[in-house]
């Protein structure tokens, strides 16, 4: 069983700030991340509130940038996806599919899922051509794709989508729109956006290799057909299973610096690349702190 001082398990913006800064304190951090670095922010049309960058910078381009940092420190990564966590009351363990490794401080970093339709909604034929995560459809162009959601991912989505040439449509079944008023601002200035409010998914068909969906809206039910569909209906934590050992000691190995949980996994409804950062980077001081055996000051 192989043994790290420090474990990240997960490599968004969160868990690979952590490494870095961990890395710059002179330790050798094992980060585990089973998908590509940089997390959501390969979903992100713009970032616009990352200092910095005064136009924005899309998300997929501010994760090359980290990316580059991370690569030049020369961090150990490796490409799996961490299934159980447990602590014995000296190291924790940390399995995966394939193996199992121990460290003494461990970093949860492994940030959301998308909520996805309900059971029974989308038949088994019509499964791949729908989709969760807008960065499966960057290879998209000149497609019509249907947005089920209402709030700032569904309209960064869509713009993302328009600008790669491909006709949306956004399906927000009530009136309220939860997504910040310059992103609803710039799909209305989009001709190859269209929003519809007051209209409900209630049926998926695959029909002659396009997705025929059923919709409900104020004068009864209508259809309409698309090469996609993207559900933007929200995220919950995510991150591997923790035994009831550890979940019974959790508060404890926080408290005392041994376990750390940044970024999207704990922050809810505060879902901002600077925040995970900053999480990331306020991790891997109070590590730091902890191995010297230190107090805060």
């Amino acid at each position: 069983m192989k043994h790290s001082v420090v474990m990240i398990v997960g490599g968004g913006p969160a868990g690979m700030t952590a490494a870095i800064q961990l890395r710059r304190y002179g330790f050798d951090p094992l980060v585990f991340e089973s998908k590509r670095l940089g997390g959501l922010l390969w979903n992100a049309n713009l970032v616009e509130n990352y200092p910095g960058f005064p136009g924005g910078i899309s998300g997929p381009e501010l994760v090359k940038k980290i990316s580059q940092q991370f690569s030049h420190l020369g961090i150990r990564m490796k490409r799996q996806q961490i299934e159980r966590v447990d602590y014995d009351g000296e190291i924790f363990t940390v399995e995966s599919k394939y193996q199992s490794f121990t460290c003494d401080v461990l970093v949860l970093a492994a940030g959301t899922k998308p909520n996805q339709f309900p059971s029974g909604l989308i038949p088994d034929e019509a499964a791949s051509r729908v989709y969760y995560e807008v960065s499966d459809l960057a290879d998209r162009c000149k497609a019509s794709i249907a947005i089920i959601g209402a709030g700032d991912a569904a309209f960064d989505y869509a713009l993302n989508l328009a600008s790669w040439e491909n006709e949306v449509m956004i399906f927000n079944r009530g009136t309220e729109i939860k997504a910040l008023p310059l992103l609803l601002d710039r799909v209305l200035k989009f001709s190859s956006i269209t929003y519809y409010q007051n209209t409900s998914l209630n049926a998926v068909q695959s029909v002659e290799g396009k997705l025929q969906l059923g919709m409900v809206d104020v004068s009864g039910k209508t259809s309409y057909k698309v090469d996609a569909l993207l559900g933007a209906l929200g995220r919950s934590p995510t991150g591997p299973h923790r035994t009831e050992r550890l979940s019974a000691n959790l508060a404890h190995l926080q408290e005392n610096g041994r376990l750390h949980l940044v970024g999207d996994l704990h922050n809810g409804i505060y879902r901002q690349t600077a925040i995970a950062v900053g999480d990331g980077l306020k991790a891997a001081m109070k590590i730091y702190q902890f191995l010297r055996g230190e107090d805060e000051q």
